[in-house]
């Protein structure tokens, strides 16, 4: 387990073969426990996807034309589907996360995952790589791109 035991606060996670399975419990806000989970067990890089229930959610949308993004709240609960990715920038864990949010009336929404509390749970399989990601800032799309450092370059015809 991880957390303050003081505290009484703990994230459940299992170490399996292809890297993590987690439970996160009601209450806790998802990037900020991905990111301190990361920061835990010492991951550089992984790919994720996972399934639960959120409220507070906040999303966004990246306008190319702009080159910013919209965001918006929603506040009811709602089940989700996640994926995404961690990385490092400036030295710090980052999770990268794109939602689906489902409500009551099976309306959908979807977006890139600013925060979301966890309503009821969130459970995550999280795919630790060999290779540490980096995210460094694009001077034409103003975003900031992975970085692999293992990358190259293919030729397409």
């Amino acid at each position: 387990m991880i957390g303050d035991q003081k505290a009484q606060k703990f994230m459940y996670f299992s170490k399996c073969n292809a890297g993590y399975v987690l439970r996160l419990e009601i209450g806790e806000e998802i990037q900020e426990a991905m990111r301190q989970f990361a920061q835990a067990v010492d991951i550089k890089g992984a790919f994720y996807q996972g399934i639960g229930t959120l409220t507070q959610v906040e999303l966004a949308f990246f306008c190319t034309d702009s080159k910013a993004y919209d965001r918006r709240f929603f506040d009811q609960n709602y089940e989700i589907s996640l994926s995404g990715n961690l990385s490092a920038h400036d030295g710090v864990i980052v999770p990268h996360t794109h939602v689906t949010l489902s409500d009551k009336n099976f309306h959908t929404y979807s977006g890139h995952l600013v925060r979301g509390v966890v309503s009821a749970t969130v459970e995550v399989m999280m795919t630790q790589l060999d290779i540490a990601l980096t995210r460094k800032e694009d001077p034409i799309m103003k975003i900031k791109g992975l970085i692999s450092p293992k990358r190259t370059h293919l030729v397409l015809k």
